[in-house]
């Protein structure tokens, strides 16, 4: 399944840091811990994403 995101959001560090957040705070609020554990797992793909739009929004010469 392919979700549409604009270009704006897929380039868009702090739509990802927020999105991290957000999955942050719902894992705070679940009582079992493998649905926790897996929302957690969630806001560190939303923050590997907030990196990877900073690292695209850099000029080729200074990515690493």
């Amino acid at each position: 399944m392919e979700i549409g995101l604009s270009s704006i959001e897929r380039g868009d560090a702090v739509y990802w840091r927020s999105r991290a957040q957000e999955s942050r705070e719902t894992a705070k609020r679940m009582v079992s811990t493998g649905p926790r554990q897996g929302m957690l797992e969630i806001a560190g793909i939303y923050e590997k994403l907030a990196a990877r739009a900073e690292l695209d929004q850099l000029p080729p010469a200074t990515r690493s």
